[in-house]
């Protein structure tokens, strides 16, 4: 997926609502993740960065729009 369809994909997904998303970790191994996007509160350091609530592990993780495979 390109940065702008991620975009669009979270945007239609909105805040503290579960989704689905694999990306590309900086190793190159591909990871999927059960998780929710919080409501800001802050401008992010570093917009390509996401950080999310792992539902899994049931703490923060982040990764970058720009890694990621698929979103559901």
């Amino acid at each position: 997926m390109d940065i702008q369809e991620v975009k669009q994909a979270l945007q239609q997904i909105g805040y503290q609502k579960p989704f689905r998303v694999t990306f590309k970790k900086v190793s190159g191994e591909l990871r999927e993740m059960y998780c929710m996007m919080e409501v800001p509160t802050s401008e992010p350091k570093n917009p390509l960065v996401l950080p999310v609530m792992d539902l899994d592990k049931g703490s923060w993780r982040s990764f970058r729009i720009d890694s990621v495979v698929a979103i559901s």
